[in-house]
């Protein structure tokens, strides 16, 4: 079976990332005299009937309940405390060591969007702390808000880039001979910044913040007016299909792949099979929940009685913030070669690597490694 090429076949798949928000506001526009009252990723008002049923559901409840106002932004700053250092820990080591190394290009860009993640935390955390009062102002809110999608979709377009490039260089190792292809990899990196920046835009040319006046506090993209709801309802739903759903299966093709191919081998690869379990594991264990809600929230139709369902979307979201700590430790920490940089930067170049054909083959099946897959 013929493999694209990994600039090919994500450049087909940036140009449909970054189109389809666009074609999804347009069809929104199109279909603006419809009322689609109740659809949408926010809190939605509630009618007196529906408050009556349902008063845990209400956009009050919500705003002051505990877990809004306390588990969060304690989730958020674990994520702070570990992400921060950590990525950037990562980013100088990858940019000081491996600056020759061209199959490290994803590994940096991953971890610079990871980093610039867990510079807006303080932001994200201080709103819950305030009791869902943003004081920042409209444009900080939607710069913010538009950062922590792009973070989530940036890393698992970078995630799905790194399961498809050692998917070909198992399958069809002599495919990256040549230098082209690390400006292949380059291009395809920036591709992804415009990708996901054209992508977040509508959330920045969108007011974010509502004043409610019975709590006498503005909201950061929690609550919306109804107009707005017609727009989230088919952007988000063209980023979870496009954004998640998409990649999740490239990745786990890819790694089926990765597997198969060593098990022909009638070789036994037990660290590769551990890691590539943990990296798909934490795939979905980060990146599932949230999208997944968001997902149910639209196929249900919401009403205002499922409010209640946002707070679990608002933890689920906490949780995928958690992939910027757990990306240091999988992709670079529990690399011996990124060990051996830290410890003795004059190792971290492949021509300086000893290494057997068969480990040259293992190094090639994980995405971790640092090491040039085409070395012998």
């Amino acid at each position: 079976m013929y493999v694209l090429p990994l600039p090919s076949s994500a450049a087909v798949y940036i140009s449909l990332l970054l189109g389809c928000p666009w074609l999804c506001s347009a069809v929104e526009l199109s279909t603006a005299k419809r009322s689609v009252h109740g659809k949408g990723r926010v809190l939605i008002p509630l009618t007196p009937q529906e408050e009556a049923e349902c008063p845990s559901a209400s956009v009050e409840a919500f705003l002051n309940s505990t877990v809004t106002t306390r588990v969060l932004p304690a989730l958020y700053s674990v994520v702070l405390l570990v992400g921060l250092p950590t990525n950037a820990l990562a980013c100088w080591v990858l940019v000081t060591r491996f600056r020759r190394c061209s199959t490290t290009f994803f590994l940096l860009n991953l971890a610079s969007a990871d980093l610039l993640f867990a510079l807006l935390l303080p932001f994200k955390i201080s709103y819950h702390l305030l009791g869902n009062h943003w004081v920042f102002g409209d444009y900080l809110c939607r710069t913010m808000v538009a950062l922590f999608y792009g973070n989530m979709y940036s890393s698992i377009l970078f995630l799905t880039c790194i399961g498809l490039e050692r998917c070909i260089s198992v399958v069809h190792p002599f495919l990256w001979k040549g230098s082209r292809w690390m400006w292949g990899r380059v291009g395809v990196c920036v591709g992804i910044w415009l990708a996901v920046g054209l992508g977040m835009s509508p959330l920045l040319f969108s007011p974010q913040t509502k004043h409610i006046s019975k709590l006498n506090i503005t909201t950061c993209h929690d609550v919306l007016v109804e107009n707005d709801q017609k727009f989230v309802f088919y952007y988000f739903l063209s980023l979870v299909g496009l954004g998640f759903g998409l990649p999740f299966v490239l990745m786990t093709i890819s790694y089926g792949c990765i597997l198969v191919r060593l098990a022909a081998k009638g070789k036994h690869y037990g660290h590769v099979v551990r890691v590539l379990a943990l990296v798909l594991l934490v795939f979905i264990l980060c990146f599932t929940p949230s999208n997944v809600l968001l997902f149910n929230h639209y196929v249900l139709g919401a009403t205002g009685c499922l409010n209640i369902t946002y707070i679990w979307y608002a933890l689920a979201l906490a949780l995928s913030a958690f992939n910027t700590c757990f990306d240091p430790f999988i992709y670079f920490y529990v690399s011996r070669d990124f060990r051996a940089c830290i410890w003795d930067g004059e190792t971290c170049c492949p021509r300086q690597l000893k290494a057997s054909t068969e480990k040259a083959t293992e190094k090639a099946a994980l995405p971790l490694r640092s090491s040039e897959q085409s070395q012998p």
